[in-house]
C-alpha cells in the first residue's frame, strides 16, 4: 500500500511539472531556420551592450504599427505584423538567449513566393531601433 502512495504522488508531481513548467523550463524557445529564403528572414544578434534587450525589442514591436504580439513566453515572443495595402500577415519571432547574450530573430511571410525585401526591411528596422 505504501508503495502505491508513493508511486501515485511521484506520477501527480510529474504531472503537474507537465502541465504548470517553472519559468526556467521555458526561459527561451529555438527559432527553426528558413526553409524558403526568398520570404523569410532569420538573423542572431549579440547583445552585450544591452541591459535588458528582451524588454526593449518588446517595447518596439509593442510600438510598431500594425504589429499584435500573439504570445510571450519568457524569453519567447510571437507578433504578427500586418501589411499596410494588402493586409497580409507575417509572422515574427524574437527568442533571447540568456546564457549566451544572443537575441534570435525570424520574420517569414506566412503566403507567397517572394516578400520583396519587407522582411529584411522589418528585420533591418527592428536592428536599427535596437542598436
Amino acid at each position: 500500500m505504501l508503495v502505491l502512495m508513493k508511486i501515485f504522488f511521484v506520477s501527480f508531481f510529474v504531472f503537474i511539472g507537465f502541465i504548470f513548467p517553472s519559468a526556467s523550463f521555458a526561459s527561451h524557445i529555438e527559432l527553426s531556420e528558413c526553409v524558403e529564403i526568398a520570404h523569410c528572414v532569420r538573423e542572431e544578434w549579440e547583445v552585450d551592450s544591452i541591459e535588458q534587450p528582451f524588454k526593449e525589442v518588446k517595447e518596439i514591436i509593442e510600438n510598431t504599427p500594425r504589429s499584435v504580439i500573439v504570445e510571450l513566453d519568457g524569453d519567447y515572443l510571437h507578433a504578427e505584423v500586418t501589411s499596410k495595402w494588402m493586409k497580409y500577415v507575417d509572422d515574427l519571432e524574437v527568442s533571447f538567449v540568456p546564457e549566451s547574450r544572443k537575441l534570435l530573430v525570424r520574420s517569414e511571410s506566412r503566403v507567397g513566393e517572394g516578400d520583396l525585401g519587407v522582411n529584411q526591411k522589418r528585420v533591418d528596422l527592428l536592428k536599427s531601433k535596437l542598436f
